[in-house]
């Protein structure tokens, strides 16, 4: 049973877990070797994923065996097929490409994932030690402001021609933006910094990708929603861990007032 005390009595043990493995990243970031090699999909793998993995599927196991744990590095299809109503949704490095390309943008992932939503997640960024964690139980609103000109986070690495043409789009709606770049699940975090306004995907992502950051920008009073439907986004699907196109809100004024704007560009998508 998920509770606000199971989380209280377990944070601290789960910021040790997330300062452990980003501890292991580092250590193999500043190395000579950090084992680059090809996943059957292409993505690449290095001793850094390997480390962090291992840390993190250990602690978790010792903070409790209730809780299968799905993480991207054992993680096969036959997986969700069957999976519990709550277990753990692990990325031990989003951003790897960001790791072998020195930019310092990878973080450490850690959500749990409960009928079908991200009610906890803690983030880890190695290379600044800062964590970002946040529940359901936890209500850290930000101020509810609006905004004239909008600031969008992007990919710094994933720039699609729908990125281009959304940009398009804003221009011939005369709306005010500039552009933010953050690579991996960073891009939802810069949200709840209130460092960012929107955060649009519309390129592949899986769920462990932006779970965790999605538990903490909600529990900042953010959200992140399906372009499809505007519901919000939801996990343990049962026959794909991608998630579908989406955007990201840092507080509901923005999403008030934008969302319906950009409907026009978002039922071309789907």
């Amino acid at each position: 049973m998920i509770s606000k005390t199971f989380f209280d009595e377990n944070l601290e043990k789960l910021k040790d877990c997330v300062k452990q493995a980003s501890s292991a990243i580092m250590d193999i970031y500043h190395s000579n070797d950090i084992g680059q090699e090809e996943k059957q999909d292409g993505s690449p793998l290095t001793l850094a994923d390997k480390s962090s993995n291992e840390i993190i599927l250990n602690s978790l196991e010792q903070i409790s065996r209730d809780f299968p744990i799905i993480s991207e590095e054992t993680f096969n299809e036959d997986l969700i097929k069957a999976l519990e109503e709550t277990y753990w949704l692990v990325d031990p490095l989003d951003g790897t490409k960001e790791f072998i390309n020195q930019t310092g943008e990878f973080t450490v992932n850690i959500a749990m994932i409960s009928n079908k939503k991200a009610v906890f997640g803690i983030v880890a960024a190695p290379v600044t030690e800062k964590i970002w964690h946040g529940s359901v139980f936890q209500n850290t609103q930000t101020e509810n402001d609006s905004v004239k000109k909008l600031r969008i986070v992007m990919s710094k690495s994933h720039k699609s021609e729908k990125d281009k043409d959304f940009l398009q789009f804003l221009d011939k709606k005369n709306i005010e933006y500039e552009i933010i770049e953050k690579g991996s699940s960073l891009k939802l975090c810069s949200l709840a910094d209130n460092e960012a306004d929107i955060y649009p995907r519309f390129g592949p992502t899986s769920e462990w990708d932006i779970a965790a950051a999605h538990a903490v920008l909600s529990s900042y009073g953010g959200s992140v929603v399906r372009i499809e439907d505007n519901m919000e986004l939801e996990y343990a699907k049962e026959d794909t861990i991608l998630n579908p196109y989406f955007v990201a809100f840092r507080n509901k004024s923005i999403k008030s007032d934008f969302l319906p704007v950009l409907g026009d560009f978002f039922k071309k998508l789907v």
